[in-house]
């Protein structure tokens, strides 16, 4: 086997890896969700969505793209064998990472009073935006700890150490799942508080759990990069200049912290301004509309979405060996390589939540307001699309160092949401919120894939034909689950048991012909590089 192509396996592998890690902390979320709002209660659920709206944004800031900024440098400096300045470049990033965390903790305490009123409907009540601010100020010490996390995050996915960057994902998710929903318990079921103490202590539980994930890389440091330490030990010339490396830290840092940010204006744009704009509803409506959409719906969107989250981890470094060793076609094979298995995986993940929106949405948070969560949850399907791929093409971007198109472009998207959003929500209620957002990532993706088709004479022909396979899989697989409803299996039985059961057989069924349609056309063979008989046996191995 060539070296390239080992080079380009190893990403595949790589970020697929790194999803999986996202993908089962994702799988867990969705089984606490439901004993969670049973705890909390829905009208409670708008204050946790809203409270890490803001947390969310905070930690783009105080993190100002810095752990983006490591794994392109460690990638960079490795690449070069220059492993002492990999090892300065973690250290200075975990120092930056500790201090700004510290501050924007105090900021976020101290501004809390005035988002939690400003981001609430116009008849909401002084109790509701105190409590809202109540839930704001228990996330301080997450954003005190997370920065300094993703320090070392950054770090390992710069050395391409996908298994510990994945696991510590899964780590931190179980860990916050088992305090959130114990703490809950305690205080709503043991010492009878109210309801609301349930969404206190979820919010608190991102602390808890940063920590004891910070404690697993202190312990994986041990020997996690006891090669570089060894290297960097006989190595004969000097680290580069501090003040150099942080100059460079901020020069990646800053376009990947403006990427973010720009790049979670839907969020932004719906938790401001979404409740306040439901005017024709009361303010218990539009808070409902708000944790629907903000919450359910999203945490059902975010599966597809893990492959954004690895794929973009996977193609930093790799991208950037690629600019740096010049090896241009194997970078134009990672681009495609990325868009066509993201596609492949996401998109049938998408369509069920579309197709099957009915009975995913009833058996994850029950029929009391099913109407409103199917109708969300088949418009929130498109962001699931365009929130898997947009990400993606944006990490391209910046890994190709196009980073002021990338952010002209996050600019255009931003200003697309917030013109679009306020009168599609005028025009249809709150599902013009979601579909804001999907044409907001759709024009992203457009303009991204087209600089870099321009830049570096990619051909997406095959990637589209790739697409027209998708689709004709899609409609086999919508036939399946049409067949099966009309001899009555539709995951709406008459107990839990029962939809769990039916949607298992659904959707095993429908992604098994999903599967043999595109293979009949040979598409998963020349995607994954291996026939299906080779599929097969590593399955049946339980081999990678």
């Amino acid at each position: 086997m060539s070296k390239k192509r080992r080079v380009k396996q190893s990403f595949i592998a790589g970020a697929l890896t790194s999803s999986a890690g996202v993908f089962i902390s994702k799988f867990l979320g969705l089984f606490y969700i439901v004993p969670f709002t049973a705890m909390a209660t829905q009208p409670n659920m708008h204050y946790y969505g809203a409270a890490y709206s803001l947390y969310d944004t905070m930690l783009m800031i105080c993190s100002a793209g810095i752990p983006f900024a490591v794994s392109a440098m460690v990638a960079k400096y490795t690449s070069r064998e220059d492993y002492k300045t990999a090892l300065l470049v973690r250290k200075l990033s975990m120092s930056i990472m500790l201090c700004s965390g510290f501050l924007m903790a105090i900021v976020l305490v101290m501004f809390s009073g005035p988002f939690a009123e400003f981001s609430s409907s116009q008849t909401a009540s002084e109790e509701n935006i105190r409590t809202l601010q109540n839930v704001i100020c228990y996330l301080s010490l997450s954003l005190f700890l997370v920065p300094f996390l993703s320090a070392y995050r950054g770090f390992y996915q710069g050395l391409k150490d996908f298994v510990s960057y994945g696991f510590s994902q899964t780590l931190e998710q179980l860990v916050r799942i088992l305090m959130l929903l114990g703490l809950g318990a305690v205080c709503v079921y043991v010492l009878k508080l109210d309801n609301i103490w349930a969404v206190r202590m979820a919010v608190f539980s991102t602390g808890l759990a940063a920590l004891v994930t910070i404690l697993y890389f202190v312990m994986h440091d041990r020997y996690g990069y006891r090669e570089i330490k060894e290297l960097a030990s006989v190595q004969e010339s000097e680290p580069a200049d501090k003040k150099d490396l942080i100059k460079e830290m901020i020069a990646f840092g800053l376009p990947y912290m403006m990427m973010s940010i720009l790049g979670n204006s839907m969020n932004i744009v719906n938790t401001l301004f979404m409740q306040r704009e439901l005017t024709e509803v009361s303010a218990e409506m539009a808070q409902l509309y708000y944790s629907i959409v903000q919450t359910n719906c999203n945490k059902l969107t975010s599966i597809p979405q893990v492959l954004a989250i690895g794929f973009s981890t996977g193609i930093v470094p790799h991208l950037t060996t690629n600019l740096e060793q010049k090896d241009y076609v194997q970078l134009k094979r990672n681009v495609l390589a990325a868009l066509n298995t993201v596609c492949y995986i996401g998109l049938p993940l998408s369509f069920c939540l579309f197709a099957l929106a009915r009975p995913i949405y009833s058996l994850m948070y029950g029929s009391t307001y099913l109407e409103i969560g199917t109708e969300a949850l088949m418009y929130s399907s498109l962001l699931a699309v365009t929130g898997t791929i947009s990400p993606i093409t944006t990490s391209m971007m910046m890994s190709l160092r196009y980073r002021r198109r990338c952010l002209e472009f996050l600019a255009i998207g931003f200003v697309m949401k917030f013109i679009t959003f306020f009168f599609l929500i005028d025009w249809f209620g709150y599902t013009g919120a979601i579909t804001s957002s999907a044409v907001t990532g759709f024009v992203i993706i457009v303009l991204n894939l087209s600089y870099i088709q321009k830049k570096h004479q990619i051909s997406y022909k095959s990637f589209y034909r790739n697409l027209i396979v998708i689709a004709i899989g899609l409609i086999s697989m919508n036939g399946a689950f049409v067949v099966l409803r009309w001899i009555g299996i539709d995951g709406m039985g008459s107990s839990k048991v029962m939809d769990i059961v039916q949607l298992g057989i659904i959707g095993i069924l429908g992604v098994a012909v999903y599967f043999f349609t595109t293979a009949f056309f040979q598409l998963p063979q020349r995607i994954f590089k291996m026939s299906l008989t080779k599929m097969a046996g590593k399955l049946k191995r339980g081999k990678k």
